[in-house]
């Protein structure tokens, strides 16, 4: 697992600003929803073309969250990266960030009925959760996916963050929700990334800068 608690001088410097180290507690569970990103095969499983393996490792974290959640009265959302054939559009992204062989093997292994697309095994989603998928790294960005106004529609306003990779996906809708007026708690031991370095960067510049990062046990208490 990653390091989940954030430097002793942030913290610190955290409590100096707020009066208390995070900033969003308590929680209203019915405001509340835990956003799960990209706990697919493609980034989870032993082998797979993106795999992250700690990614395999926060999966009872993640579970225990969404069970909490539940409970407490709040949603659940599992969002997954999809690029079905007549999305073509992110040229940038898949031909030039990327050499152009491995975009188009991550690209077509991201369709609906590939098995690299499906939720990794050991999650446990549940009829009443809300299922999404996204066309960019950021489930928040505007019209790559419809999650920003489902929530709303329910009167949620604040996101819990979990899933791979800490670094790009997960940070980048925390960066998006935040500006798109949700309060984001980014979950330190519920993300994953392929370095802790990598890992813990995201923690502090979420921390600093976007939101307010909480270890799972801690969320679970605030929703209580």
């Amino acid at each position: 697992m990653h390091p989940s608690t954030l430097p002793d001088d942030l913290q610190a410097h955290l409590i100096a600003r707020h009066g208390r180290l995070h900033r969003f507690a308590p929680l209203p569970p019915a405001r509340c929803a835990l956003v799960v990103i990209d706990m697919q095969h493609i980034f989870c499983a032993e082998g797979a073309l993106l795999e992250v393996p700690i990614a395999r490792a926060i999966v009872p974290a993640i579970n225990r969250m969404a069970r909490a959640m539940r409970a407490a009265g709040g949603a659940v959302v599992w969002v997954r990266s999809a690029f079905p054939p007549s999305q073509r559009d992110w040229h940038v992204m898949f031909d030039a960030v990327m050499p152009p062989d491995f975009g188009t093997r991550i690209r077509d292994s991201l369709q609906h009925g590939r098995p690299e697309h499906a939720l990794f095994d050991g999650l446990t989603p549940e009829p009443e959760d809300i299922e999404v998928e996204k066309d960019r790294f950021s489930a928040f960005l505007p019209g790559a996916c419809p999650l920003p106004d489902m929530l709303r529609a329910r009167g949620i306003d604040t996101v819990l963050i979990a899933g791979t990779m800490t670094n790009v996906c997960c940070e980048s809708s925390a960066r998006d929700a935040m500006m798109e007026n949700f309060r984001v708690i980014l979950l330190s031991d519920a993300n994953a990334a392929r370095s802790d370095a990598e890992h813990m960067g995201s923690l502090i510049t979420i921390a600093r800068s976007f939101g307010d990062v909480q270890q799972v046990d801690e969320a679970i208490g605030y929703l209580s």
